[in-house]
């Protein structure tokens, strides 16, 4: 498994197609003298590879009469050429991407950046389940890791390969080193997508603990003084006229508040139905009134028609016997008139003790009267209400004050912040597992790391340290130097020389490939550029100082390297140089390879 570059192409504006070979498993080596675009080729690389800009590539010498910026690169046997439009074409959004490897004539935009990187992650070999373990300043826990993320672990630019106190290039981007730094394991190959998903998970299940336990802790401190303010949030409502009692207990008492809360969005009842709901009242008592009278009125009516029946029954008596009465027309005349007239009060009496008026007047009488029972209610609240908000100020300051309180704690119930303690240790300890599994081949693979930079460190020997040890250190991304008793530590940063801090870079970043090449990680780039590392061995005016044996043995580090690397898949070097290409024929490293010719005179990375 290897991913190498193939060819940099450059269409030209006028119309030439500048082709860089370059040659799989070999120290390739673009050499010239200075101003001929060297250093722009890292940068060429990096914006193919979707940098988001064109930071580093010249844009008087080289962007300028560009029209695209084109890399054919080789990942795990499948072939891409990837094309860019040079930054005075303002495109961002798209490039050109040939999954056969034919070289257009002039490319077209045909895919967007988003789906291209899609590409280029699956060709790598990115789980899309591989994410960032913990978040940081600039990058969010669980953001999908890129194939860009690996890159930075490819490139040393001439300020980064000399530099005392950073490993890798960029060290003012923020985001770019927080990417190293937790990306850092992965290119290791100890942390893959399983236990990056169980930082996460674990991660989370360990802050959501934290968090309720703390709410917990808040509302348990909070609840007693809540039930003392509760009290006199009762007593303010009382004293307002809003609820009639306070008296109550605490939970009572809260719900009762509660529904004053809600009540009071409901809109204030005006003047005009107040009165209308008494002039109900009124109209239903007076009628009442009228229909006790009336009853009242027949019940007299009927004692008095008894009472006149009463007086007129004698004449049946005459009717009975009337021998006792004297014999006249006149008398016989009389009683018959009694008698028409008793017939006729009974019937009278007889037919209003039949009508219905009396009970229907009754049945009346009790509707009314709870109507009004019903109506008098709601006229108290109403009356009530009214009161409380004819200093609306008042009222709704406190409906305020009290809203805020039962925010705080009524909706907090207790429980919410329950958690059964022993279901979050067996998920924990399932997502341990997978994190001690991790850590553990972590230190053998730091151990390793250790190993191979001492080794390639034993060949390139630091001026003054002989017989220290190097240690990388993760957090700080920097390398220390520890004396064999281990009295003495140096600090990176303190170790001094232009070749020194140039041999722990090469050692470091050597090492940290032998070792993604040993566990086979997928998606680490097997390829370097290297910016010009003879730059401590040359005077300002471009002459060799007495030092040049020290490059010597960088340079016959690197061709031993890439021999080394062919027993694990092979690895390539990009070298952008001004030595000239007898200086490595004359140390026969037989993987140096000079690609085009050397950029000297009028010949440079443009062509005229």
């Amino acid at each position: 498994m290897s991913i190498q570059i193939k060819n940099i192409f450059l269409w030209q504006k006028n119309g030439v197609l500048r082709n860089l070979e370059f040659l799989e498993n070999r120290v390739n080596v673009i050499t010239g003298d200075s101003g001929k675009g060297k250093s722009s080729i890292l940068y060429i690389i990096d914006y193919c590879l979707l940098a988001s800009e064109t930071k580093g590539i010249s844009k008087t010498n080289i962007d300028s009469k560009i029209t695209w910026y084109g890399l054919k690169i080789k990942i795990h046997d499948r072939e891409l050429l990837i094309a860019r439009p040079s930054e005075e074409n303002e495109e961002t959004s798209q490039a050109f991407l040939s999954e056969d490897g034919i070289i257009p004539e002039s490319p077209i935009l045909n895919i967007k950046i988003d789906n291209l990187k899609k590409v280029l992650n699956d060709a790598f070999g990115i789980d899309s389940e591989l994410k960032i373990p913990y978040g940081g300043r600039h990058i969010r826990t669980g953001s999908k890791v890129s194939f860009r993320s690996f890159l930075p672990y490819s490139y040393q630019d001439q300020n980064a390969i000399i530099a005392p106190e950073y490993l890798y290039i960029r060290p003012a981007d923020g985001r770019y080193q927080e990417s190293i730094e937790r990306t850092f394991r992965m290119a290791l190959g100890v942390e893959n997508a399983k236990t990056s998903a169980a930082k996460t998970k674990l991660l989370d299940l360990e802050q959501q603990r934290a968090s309720l336990e703390r709410k917990k802790e808040i509302f348990e401190k909070n609840k007693l003084a809540f039930s003392d303010e509760l009290r006199e949030l009762g007593q303010e409502a009382a004293t307002l006229g809003i609820i009639e009692n306070s008296s109550l207990d605490v939970d009572t008492l809260l719900q009762r508040l509660k529904e004053v809360v809600i009540d009071s969005d409901i809109t204030p009842i005006g003047k005009t139905e107040i009165e209308s709901i008494e002039k109900r009242l009124f109209s239903l008592r007076t009628k009442n009134k009228k229909y006790e009278t009336f009853a009242e009125r027949k019940l007299e009516l009927s004692s008095s028609s008894k009472q006149a029946e009463d007086a007129l029954r004698p004449v049946e008596f005459f009717n009975e016997h009337p021998e006792l009465v004297f014999p006249s027309e006149m008398a016989n005349s009389l009683i018959h008139h009694l008698q028409v007239e008793l017939g006729r009060l009974r019937t009278v009496i007889k037919n209003k003790n039949q009508a219905p008026f009396l009970a229907e007047i009754k049945e009346l009488i009790s509707a009314n009267t709870s109507e009004i029972i019903k109506l008098e209610s709601e006229l108290s609240i109403l009356q009530k209400n009214q009161k409380v908000r004819s200093s609306p100020k008042e009222y709704y300051k406190y409906i305020g004050k009290l809203d805020t309180k039962i925010q705080l704690f009524s909706n907090s119930d207790n429980s919410t912040f329950n958690y059964d303690p022993e279901e979050f240790e067996n998920k924990a300890a399932q997502l341990r597992g997978a994190i001690e599994e991790d850590n553990l081949k972590f230190e053998l693979a730091e151990q390793k790391l250790n190993e191979f930079i001492n080794n390639k460190l034993q060949r390139l020997k630091l001026k003054g340290y002989d017989n220290f040890t190097a240690r990388f250190s993760e957090k700080e991304r920097l390398i220390h130097l520890f004396s064999e008793d281990l009295s003495s530590v140096e600090k990176m940063s303190d170790v001094g020389s232009a070749s020194n801090y140039l041999y722990l870079h090469l050692a470091y970043f050597l090492s940290i490939h032998e070792v993604a090449k040993r566990h086979k990680v997928s998606w680490m780039p097997s390829f370097m550029v290297l910016d010009q590392p003879s730059t401590p061995y040359f005077s300002n005016e471009g002459e060799p100082t007495d030092d040049i044996i020290s490059l010597d043995a960088a340079l016959v580090e690197m061709n031993n390297f890439v021999k080394d690397m062919d027993k694990e898949g092979g690895f390539q070097i990009i070298l952008l140089e001004h030595i000239k290409e007898t200086h490595w024929k004359r140390l026969e490293l037989d993987r140096f390879h000079l690609v085009d010719k050397e950029l000297r005179g009028n010949y440079g990375l443009i062509l005229d």
